[in-house]
């Protein structure tokens, strides 16, 4: 009857009925989860029989791949490092320019080695303006693929060319090792000359610690710029081992030499002052790649 409220029975049936249908709810919230009420569900933890994950292991690089550490380096590499072999070369295609507003400098050699750089911030490379030299490994397979696509830039970087890498359109079978790995000279050129006002070569580099001088002196050659770079370079040049390229460096930055602050993302650089003038002489260290050209770190 309406306005009636229902009799003392029948509420404690609908109260009972209320708290069975919360109980039946519950139950199966913790079935499904297998969680406790106001308790989070712990993550899991793996057993001791699980292998663990490698730690550091080398990871071929490829386009595809997500991660990989910074490998290059400017300047000159540590006393540990292993020289690219062999230390010479012929080279078979070359490629030096812009593609997509990014500058490359790419060499590749009949043995199979692909030395290159780029400007610009790489996942491989030595920081974020510039890889460094870096160097991968085709087969003599993949060196004729190559030569037989007509131009460099065709061959290097023609569909599906998948940015950054160069020759990344090459089948596996192509690369002998993908991996990308700093390019190691065997050998650098240190060239030296006066910025300001003429001055002889032989009296700049009397200017320097004596080991310094006598490995300069001795090291005076004649030698090719690749590229052109230095191009009205009136000064001299002197090859040397890489461990007397170290040295030298040492004993320029023990006399007080400066490093160039601008050139020192791209390459090895050391100004002489001399009498209050900055920059009264430079110092540049440069690879000598495997043809014999004096490489130019960050030309572009």
């Amino acid at each position: 009857m309406e306005g009636v409220e229902p009799d003392r029975g029948q509420r404690q049936r609908i109260v009972a009925g209320i708290v069975g249908i919360a109980f039946f709810l519950g139950a199966v919230w913790l079935v499904v989860t297998g969680g406790s009420l106001g308790t989070p569900t712990p993550k899991r933890t793996p057993s001791r029989s699980e292998p663990p994950r490698p730690s550091g292991a080398p990871t071929p690089i490829a386009p595809e791949d997500a991660v990989s550490a910074r490998v290059g380096f400017v300047g000159i590499p540590s006393a540990s490092a292993t020289p690219s072999k062999p230390k010479d070369g012929e080279l078979v295609l070359e490629y030096e320019g812009r593609r997509f507003a990014t500058w490359y400098q790419v060499l590749v050699y009949a043995d199979g080695r692909m030395i290159w750089q780029r400007e610009g911030n790489l996942r491989e490379g030595a920081n974020e303006a510039s890889t460094g030299f870096l160097e991968q490994r085709l087969t003599r397979t993949g060196v004729r693929m190559l030569r037989s696509r007509g131009s460099a830039e065709t061959a290097l970087f023609g569909f599906p060319w998948r940015p950054p890498y160069p020759a990344s359109w090459l089948p596996p079978r192509a690369w002998e090792d993908r991996t990308i790995r700093p390019y190691v000279p065997s050998r650098y050129a240190v060239c030296y000359e006066a910025l300001w006002r003429a001055i002889p070569p032989s009296r700049i580099v009397a200017w320097l610690p004596r080991l310094a001088e006598s490995l300069l002196r001795a090291g005076v050659a004649d030698v090719r710029f690749a590229g052109g770079w230095l191009r009205g370079f009136g000064g001299t040049c002197s090859v040397l081992a890489t461990a007397e390229a170290r040295t030298v460096a040492l004993a320029l930055e023990d006399a007080g030499l400066r490093r160039d602050v601008f050139q020192q993302a791209y390459g090895l650089t050391y100004s002489f002052e001399a009498r209050g003038v900055r920059k009264q002489a430079v110092f540049r260290f440069e690879p000598i790649l495997p043809h014999g050209e004096i490489g130019c770190s960050g030309c572009g």
